[in-house]
């Protein structure tokens, strides 16, 4: 009877920690893209924006809603800022 309890209690604890390790181990890592949007894309069209929500990340440390926003921003601006990362800051 004790065998019996010990081997249930075995399979009770991994059944419990198999969740665990495998949303850890089976998913994707949380990686930053570096590569920023082509500004040149914007040159023609500045502050002619849509609304979508994309946010980028400038070295000015304010966040931009998209990168036609973060773009115009930066052709204004002479260049002042980069990009750091998608996502807010």
């Amino acid at each position: 009877m004790s065998f019996f309890s010990s081997w249930m209690k075995a399979i009770f604890i991994i059944v419990l920690l198999f969740p665990l390790h495998s949303e850890t181990s089976f998913s994707r890592p949380n990686t930053v893209q570096r590569i920023g949007p082509d500004c040149d894309v914007f040159k023609d069209r500045l502050n002619l924006c849509t609304r979508e929500r994309n946010p980028i990340c400038a070295t000015n440390c304010r966040t931009y809603s998209n990168p036609c926003v973060f773009c115009s921003a930066k052709i204004e601006s002479g260049g002042k800022f980069d990009f750091l990362h998608y996502r807010e800051c």
